[in-house]
């Protein structure tokens, strides 16, 4: 049954807002959690609850919501908790405000070369992490990917029809896909899936971001209708851009670059340092003192930068810090400064550190009012 305006779950520890929408599987809604502060919360949608396979999809929805909660990243939905409702299982998820990316080039028109990468760098990241886990997202597309109000900054939503893979391995996946974004592997239900399945999505989005126009779908271009060229409709784009568009949506999927890394390189997007400033955007992954962090620098302006660090720890949980820092490009030296708790709990420091002669690697030491650590981390991008 549809919850309605008002309706209150877990003892009124979340009350019922509004719907935001409704998929093949599932519904959502945004709540307000007994503090006051916005949720989104998801389950099964009532066709799936009235099939009398339901505890099926029921377990496959627990699974998967139970992996994808481990694929912490600063631009992946956050998932606070699972939750169940009766019988209902149901993710309670971080609400982003904000507007997504489909939405945003239909309003403004398409976006700057710099711009439009700047997101699909971040959503690259994102999908690195997901893979890593097991995880293909096999929805991707503008739709499914939010920008932050006010902020330069993407976050990869809507995991519905995420599945576990095995590169290469043939699997059965059910045949629910956005044309114009799915691979031609997509439209057979028994075939091998893998991380280059999502790369196709991702390439297409950046078509779209570029050219506002929907690409021709995968069955159509497999029968020899040729796909107008992104630089053909919009003559900004570099050739360098548009050929790896090219080939991130090749049709054969052993055409395509078999990792998002391989494709990202394709871009050159954050790869081509400067002789002077060292471009250091991206997500760097380590040991920050002692519990394991992730550190997302989503923006840099010649040796300033800033961005997200998410600490997990086995005792404290999970922090999410907003920072900002420099790097000088004479010696490499870089300082992050801890500026906003986002949530969890953390004690604000500052950290002096050094960017390897590579360019690869993140270390120094940190000092806050309990005492110094070390942390050392390493470019995962």
């Amino acid at each position: 049954m549809t919850w309605a305006a008002g309706h209150k779950l877990q003892d009124s520890k979340y009350i019922i807002e509004k719907e935001l929408g409704e998929g093949g599987f599932g519904i959502t809604y945004r709540a307000r959690d007994n503090n006051g502060r916005y949720v989104v919360i998801k389950t099964l949608n009532d066709n799936l609850q009235c099939r009398p396979d339901f505890a099926k999809f029921q377990q496959d929805f627990l699974n998967e919501a139970i992996k994808l909660a481990k694929c912490t990243h600063p631009h992946i939905v956050q998932i606070h908790e699972l939750i169940q409702e009766r019988e209902l299982w149901c993710m309670v998820m971080e609400y982003i405000d904000g507007e997504d990316l489909y939405n945003l080039v239909e309003n403004q028109g398409v976006l700057s070369e710099a711009k439009a990468l700047n997101y699909i760098q971040q959503i690259g990241e994102a999908l690195t992490i997901v893979h890593n886990n097991g995880l293909l997202h096999r929805d991707i597309k503008p739709h499914n990917i939010m920008v932050r109000s006010g902020k330069l900054e993407a976050v990869l939503i809507d995991f519905g029809i995420a599945r576990e893979f095995s590169q290469n391995l043939t699997q059965t996946h059910t045949q629910i896909l956005t044309d114009g974004y799915a691979p031609i592997e997509q439209y057979d239900r028994r075939g091998r899936r893998g991380a280059y399945t999502d790369i196709y999505a991702l390439a297409a989005t950046l078509y779209f971001l570029l050219t506002r126009e929907l690409p021709i779908t995968a069955p159509l271009r497999a029968i020899a209708t040729p796909m107008i060229q992104a630089k053909d409709i919009n003559s900004n784009i570099t050739e360098r851009v548009n050929q790896a568009i090219l080939k991130g949506m090749e049709i054969k999927p052993e055409n395509r670059p078999q990792s998002i890394k391989e494709w990202l390189r394709l871009l050159q997007y954050n790869h081509d340092f400067c002789s002077c400033i060292p471009q250091i955007v991206g997500t760097w992954h380590g040991e920050f003192g002692s519990g394991k962090a992730t550190l997302s620098i989503t923006h840099q302006s010649e040796n300033s930068f800033d961005g997200i660090l998410i600490h997990e720890h086995w005792w404290n949980g999970t922090a999410k810090v907003a920072i900002n820092g420099t790097i000088n490009y004479k010696n490499n030296a870089v300082k992050i400064q801890e500026i906003r708790i986002i949530s969890g709990y953390w004690r604000l420091g500052e950290n002096q550190g050094k960017l390897s002669s590579d360019c690869r690697q993140l270390y120094g030491t940190g000092k806050d009012k309990k005492g110094s650590y070390s942390w050392s981390l390493k470019r995962v991008d």
